[in-house]
């Protein structure tokens, strides 16, 4: 039946073959892959299903369907679809494979109905994330690969023991964990705020973006802390500590944003603060919490990608990364610069685009359920939004030096932005402004249909008068605004000095031991092997006279033969097997 065909199986499917045909038909596959696995997505419904079981009495739900599954699958369908037009230009199909596999496991980890399901597409999306990252050939990225694959395998880690507690106790099914807080409860959470980039768990992200390929930046900012989202939804709707949790990180990553000089890392803590609000929103829990959650993730997805759709037109256009480096290339570069401006007054919450329409939500669960230190502290975090990109990046970048040059007085070369890249900022920026213009469409998909109302005189009135406060502070302060070289020093600091220190102390103490325990070992077994080469020598050794015979067998002692060397060791792989067996059998009567 068509409404169980999976759409994640069919974009991983895609990617295995995109690795291995011709580049013309790669291309195709591309683009076909998506839209197939976007039919499928809305073809599905709660009465889809797809089993396979892999042993008596466990089957694994391949399909859980249900309105804020439904929601996500759209958006991940459109994600995936922008993000194949946006890598047509990319010439290692090794990547634009991978691509493909990482898009398909994500939708998979969001469909799955059952914790090994779960689990399974979470370590395909890690490990396909990965390799996306160290795709990019250099040694920066393998680096940082490296210390991204480190991360998600303690996450994976985490989540796979809070899973098998799970099992254990006869819970297969996925459900919501709010108010359990046992032990299951804290590992699947510290498994899933990692793939949500909850502070102090958050680096990663800041660390492995900027490093990855152009498309596969695109890609990896779509889904990873989005399926983080999903299952924060999912599993944690109502869990209260998480809205001081979301706070924070909607104000951190905005300060940290303020001060950041490279765009890519600098859209990366903005992915950090725009998830503190919704993890905020789900916090709240209730229709109004939970939807807006879903809507703020939806666009998300949208504003953020073509904000780094448009930070990769850039750097192909100009080999350059730092802001400092850059300026004035609206003349140059205009469609890419109105693109940018329209994404980020949307991540800012610009009323008529998408990021208003979603906050408005998330406001109104904040004034609903009486938490207006959260709701001010959020409104504080939009301001620092407001001023590190939409202000900050606009000026400094594109609109703000007319003559081209940057502070060094360099002239910068820009060269031609490929078509597809320019196409898929369009496609992105057209969902921004359409959802902004017409709301109802996206409220419609949230799972409990609420309606923000958006465009009351109060919510706009009152943008409008922080969009021009911020602006004012902007103008009177645009010169300690300006751009510089340092170091950002972030959470990952702690991983990279006191805990390697750490690391190398214990390492040592645990390698010291292992000598002594070796050179102790030496002396047994070469003692040992004395005595079962000849027994005898123990005797001796006691200083017991044992009388020989010559030219016997009894020269030798039986196990220097081959054959007996032979029967000791059967004997041994004899008692092993045993054992193992009867641990096998104890373990079915148990069961």
């Amino acid at each position: 039946m068509i409404n169980s065909i999976h759409p994640g199986l069919i974009l991983i499917l895609s990617g295995i073959v995109i690795m291995l045909v011709p580049e013309k038909l790669r291309k195709v596959l591309m683009i076909a892959g998506p839209v197939i696995a976007a039919f499928a997505a809305w073809s599905l419904n709660q009465a889809s299903c797809l089993c396979l079981e892999i042993v008596p009495k466990i089957t694994l739900q391949l399909l859980h369907v249900d309105s804020l599954t439904k929601m996500f699958l759209v958006i991940f369908s459109a994600a995936s679809l922008i993000g194949a037009v946006y890598a047509l230009s990319s010439q290692n199909r090794f990547e634009t494979g991978l691509e493909a596999i990482y898009a398909g496991s994500s939708m998979g980890a969001v469909l799955a109905g059952d914790w090994i399901t779960l689990i399974i597409f979470w370590e395909i999306m890690a490990v396909s994330s990965w390799l996306i990252v160290t795709s990019a050939g250099t040694e920066r990225a393998s680096k940082a690969g490296f210390r991204y694959l480190m991360v998600h395998l303690l996450g994976g880690n985490l989540l796979l023991a809070g899973i098998i507690m799970k099992v254990a106790g006869g819970s297969m099914d996925i459900t919501c964990l709010t108010g359990t807080g046992d032990a299951a409860f804290w590992l699947i959470f510290l498994g899933v705020a990692v793939n949500a980039a909850i502070p102090p768990l958050n680096s990663w992200v800041s660390d492995a973006y900027p490093e990855a390929p152009m498309g596969g930046t695109v890609y990896m900012a779509s889904f990873t802390t989005k399926v983080g989202m999903f299952y924060i939804i999912r599993l944690f709707a109502g869990t209260e500590f998480l809205l001081w949790v979301g706070v924070f990180m909607a104000i951190y990553g905005a300060s940290m944003a303020l001060i950041e000089n490279d765009l890519r890392r600098l859209f990366s803590y903005h992915i950090v603060s725009q998830l503190g609000y919704i993890v905020a929103a789900a916090a709240v829990g209730g229709a109004l919490g939970i939807d807006g959650a879903a809507a703020h993730t939806f666009n998300n997805i949208l504003y953020k990608g073509v904000l780094f759709m448009c930070c990769g037109a850039v750097i192909t256009a100009t080999g350059k990364r730092r802001i400092s480096d850059l300026s004035g290339l609206y003349r140059k570069m205009p469609l890419t610069s109105i693109c940018f401006l329209i994404a980020s007054l949307s991540i800012a919450g610009f009323p008529l685009l998408n990021g208003f329409v979603s906050k408005s939500l998330i406001m109104n669960a904040m004034a609903e359920g009486g938490y207006h230190a959260a709701e001010i502290l959020l409104m504080v975090a939009s301001v620092g939004t407001l001023l590190s990109i939409a202000l900050k990046v606009n000026y400094f970048v594109f609109f703000g030096k007319a003559d081209g040059c940057t502070e060094r007085n360099t002239v910068l070369e820009v060269k031609p932005v490929p078509l597809n890249m320019k196409i898929a900022m369009v496609m992105g920026t057209a969902g921004c402004v359409i959802i902004g213009v017409m709301p109802d469409l996206l409220y419609g998909l949230t799972p409990f249909g609420s309606d923000g109302h958006p465009f009351t005189v109060d919510h706009v009135t009152q943008y409008i008068e922080l969009f021009s406060a911020a602006t004012l502070a902007f103008v009177m302060y645009i010169r300690h605004m300006a751009p510089h070289v340092a170091i950002t020093l972030d959470f990952d600091w702690f991983y990279r000095k006191p805990l390697a220190a750490a690391v190398r102390w214990t390492s040592g103490a645990v390698s010291g031991l292992f000598e002594t325990c070796g050179r102790l070992v030496s002396r047994l077994v070469a003692a040992g092997s004395r005595y079962l080469h000849r027994p005898s020598a123990m005797l001796e050794d006691l200083g017991v006279k044992i009388p020989r015979r010559k030219g016997g067998i009894e020269d030798d002692d039986v196990l220097m033969k081959p054959a007996g060397s032979l029967v000791a060791i059967n004997v041994t792989l004899g008692i092993v097997i045993a054992a193992v067996v009867l641990a096998i059998l104890k373990v079915r009567g148990a069961v």
